[in-house]
């Protein structure tokens, strides 16, 4: 039995929205590179980097992994990762309503769920390369002409920028979900990484484990070391900055491993981008037309 074929009509219909997703997503991306955010965001990725050219200029016997893990594991995905993929991803739908540009969206054949997860992709892509970019430029502050070899941080380099960009990823997501759900998501997010992301995720106790960075940093802890030698011997820096219990549970049997961390996120982050579709397919956005403006 043949299997009929699209009709031209539909096939047209197709290529059509097809067109107009991919223009959405180059547009979305530009609009992400320009403009006061932009300043914003690149002045803020580029604390950490200027911070290390500081310490070191200062106190140069500070120890280069010591400085990277307060820059590139603390300062990073603590306060900037949260707070860049909150500014990026709370004015997904906000922006295109704020400056009614989303009319012209609405009268294209455009389902407004695709909509959505174009946008938030766009805006994952945008996050995640300037994540690698300042991750990377963080780590030449640090080890570019200190005491340590490039064999060992040209390793540990691609293990935090792909920590740094899976933590970003789930930020935009969560956050672009929130502001579906808030008009008022920017204050609710600056709450969420203060109290959540700032606050709980640093107590030893259960609630933990509902905040993106403690997956990140067991993911981190799992695949990085952080232990340097100081006057009273060594000093693993991760296990007690993260309240990590190394005396009664030495392996960490009582925390999630590596698999299951990596996987908690990307579900987590699929379920938000779930979620943020369905609801926006469901909404009804007021928009101005000839008539009314």
């Amino acid at each position: 039995m043949a299997v009929p074929s699209a009709s031209p009509a539909s096939q047209s219909f197709f290529k059509t929205a097809c067109s107009g997703l991919a223009t959405l997503y180059t547009l979305t991306v530009r609009q992400h590179l320009h403009g006061k955010r932009w300043m914003v965001i690149g002045t803020l990725f580029s604390l950490p980097a200027g911070l290390a050219i500081l310490v070191r200029a200062t106190s140069p016997d500070v120890p280069p992994t010591g400085l990277e893990f307060l820059l590139a594991m603390m300062l990073l995905p603590q306060l900037l990762l949260p707070l860049v993929a909150l500014l990026y991803a709370s004015g997904i739908i906000d922006d295109e309503q704020e400056e009614q540009t989303i009319t012209y969206l609405l009268i294209r054949p455009l389902p407004k769920w695709a909509i959505y997860v174009v946008k938030l992709l766009a805006t994952i892509t945008t996050t995640v390369v300037l994540t690698a970019i300042f991750t990377t430029a963080t780590f030449a502050a640090v080890y570019v002409g200190a005491d340590a070899p490039f064999e060992e941080w040209g390793i540990r380099l691609p293990k935090t920028a792909g920590i740094h960009c899976l933590a970003v990823a789930a930020y935009c997501c969560l956050f672009g979900l929130a502001s579906l759900l808030t008009k008022r998501s920017l204050v609710v997010g600056v709450i969420y990484i203060a109290v959540i992301e700032g606050l709980l995720a640093n107590l030893p106790f259960g609630i933990r484990l509902i905040t993106v960075i403690y997956y990140a940093r067991m993911i981190a802890y799992r695949t990085l070391s952080y232990v340097i030698a100081t006057p009273h011997g060594e000093e693993n820096m991760a296990a007690e900055a993260w309240q990590l219990d190394l005396q009664s549970d030495p392996e960490l049997l009582t925390h999630p491993p590596l698999s299951t961390c990596f996987l908690v996120l990307v579900v987590a982050s699929v379920f938000c981008t779930a979620l943020g579709a369905w609801i926006c397919s469901e909404r009804e956005f007021h928009v101005k037309t000839p008539e009314n403006v």
